[in-house]
């Protein structure tokens, strides 16, 4: 017999068998047992929480004559509920991703006439329903708005906002959550009971939190934790078929990163990468093991929420012990903000080795590197990239050009064009004795000498402590320039364009 995969196999069949979504089973069972069912439904949710099995149950239990007496779900015996695929002309199933047109929209709504042949309704499921084009929403709006009464209509999405307004609003709206990490965990468990396959709770556990609150992703990776051995799987073999860092060289690696030993941050790293691991990934185990340090110094119950193997937390519990709070939000910031560099970098190694090193270095306290990040931060804010618009700047006292630009800013604030266009024409810089040096020609020196000395000295004072001294520049003469000119030779021509 053909292998099917698991999560084909499993799949629900019935409204009892769909997990983690009870706000919405709920819903549409109370619908059926009350007929009350709408005309349109819109299902939308990250892949994998059961949204277009959700809506392949309805569309049965709806047609299905028994679905009373079956607690709202298709009895599974009778002949609407057993005719399945293409011989159902009463369920239609279709990937809009594949048929987007406005063509595919038109036949909809010439062939939405025709009444069902066996059940009650005639049921449209649109997967993917926002690939559809402009043309294709248009051309089915109508149809949505005023249906014939024995059509319904149920649109699965994972792009919400995509979808016009028009349609969203003619539609009824059900979000499917991200499935708890509990409840995948029991999932797995039932799954290989049933396959009759031994496993450690930490195993199954393991496969339930890289599902991330799929169901169809934590189902297809227990498929292929299923065969990675034929006795009993272990933890340790879940993370060999996710590729995941194993929990020691990670423990180790964030141990000499907290403890500020740089010998063993480069060993580690570089046995790590040399087994294999790729090193975005090593970023990303290495963030998630900072997490759970931060997890168990905060937490009473951590290992609730983690779920891990006893001496995998004992290890953690001890090392969250030597750590302050601060470092380690400082180790996760520093690596969280590496993952978006990494795939751009043209040697990541390089790059994740001297991120580490860094945060190894510091304390997660106020320094001289907290202090320029923050800055650096501050410069890019939007209000502060626009800041000639709106007067907000950041002045760093110790850069003579970001004194200038924020004198600059504030004679423009207060509208004195003659100052201004001086200002705008000096060269500024820093002497040897610490005194704020402007350099100027002629007319500029006579004029800042004799009217405005006192006032830019009170702008930059604003700033820094520094005396202003204003130097006059030499002029280079137009006789002197020709002079310079000839003796480069005849050879030598300009062209005017």
């Amino acid at each position: 017999m053909k292998y099917v995969a698991l999560y084909r196999k499993y799949r629900p069949s019935t409204f009892d068998e769909v997990i983690g979504q009870d706000h919405i089973i709920n819903t549409l069972r109370n619908q059926i047992l009350q007929d009350k069912v709408s005309h349109a439904y819109l299902f939308t949710g990250t892949r994998g929480t059961g949204k277009t099995s959700t809506a392949k149950i309805f569309a049965r239990a709806v047609n299905c004559p028994n679905a009373k007496q079956h607690n709202g779900n298709p009895c599974g015996t009778c002949a609407v509920c057993n005719t399945v695929g293409s011989a159902n002309l009463d369920i239609i199933e279709m990937d809009a991703a594949s048929n987007n047109g406005v063509d595919y929209a038109r036949d909809i709504r010439e062939k939405v006439q025709y009444p069902p042949v066996n059940g009650k309704y005639k049921v449209y499921i649109i997967d993917e329903v926002h690939m559809l084009s402009v043309g294709a929403f248009n051309a089915l709006l109508k149809t949505l708005e005023e249906p014939p009464a024995h059509a319904l209509f149920i649109l699965c999405t994972t792009e919400v906002h995509k979808i016009p307004a028009t349609i969203l609003s003619r539609c009824m709206r059900f979000d499917f959550r991200l499935v708890p990490t509990p409840v995948l965990a029991q999932h797995v468990c039932k799954i290989y009971d049933a396959e009759h396959k031994e496993y450690t709770m930490e195993a199954a556990q393991a496969i339930a939190q890289a599902g991330e609150g799929s169901v169809r992703d934590c189902v297809s990776i227990a498929d292929r934790c299923y065969s990675v051995s034929t006795g009993k799987l272990t933890y340790d073999d879940v993370l060999s078929v996710l590729g995941v860092s194993s929990k020691d060289n990670i423990a180790h690696l964030a141990q000499a990163v907290l403890t500020n030993s740089t010998a063993d941050i480069l060993t580690e790293t570089n046995k790590l990468v040399t087994e294999g691991k790729d090193v975005a990934r090593l970023n990303k185990d290495l963030s998630l093991y900072m997490r759970d340090l931060l997890t168990v110094k905060l937490c009473r119950d951590a290992n609730e929420i983690l779920m891990l193997p006893g001496d995998v937390y004992d290890g953690l519990k001890q090392l969250a012990d030597k750590v302050t709070v601060k470092k380690l939000l400082y180790a996760i910031d520093q690596l969280v903000s590496l993952e978006s560099n990494l795939r751009y970098a043209l040697s990541p190694l390089m790059l994740f080795e001297a991120t580490a090193l860094r945060v190894a270095s510091g304390s997660g306290e106020v320094d001289y590197d907290g202090l320029n990040t923050r800055l650096t931060r501050l410069e890019q804010l939007p209000q502060n990239i626009s800041a000639e618009s709106k007067g907000l700047y950041v002045v760093d006292k110790t850069d003579p050009k970001s004194i200038w630009r924020g004198v600059k800013m504030s004679i423009d604030a207060k509208n004195e064009p003659l100052l201004g266009g001086v200002w705008r024409d000096v060269k500024v810089e820093f002497d040897a004795q610490g005194n704020y040096v402007i350099k100027c020609g002629e007319g500029s020196y006579w004029l800042i000498e004799n009217k405005y000395k006192k006032r830019l000295q009170a702008e930059i004072a604003v700033f820094c402590d520094s005396k202003l001294v204003v130097q006059q520049e030499d002029q280079v003469s137009d006789s002197e320039i020709e002079k310079q000119l000839s003796s480069l030779g005849t050879n030598v021509k300009f062209d005017n364009k």
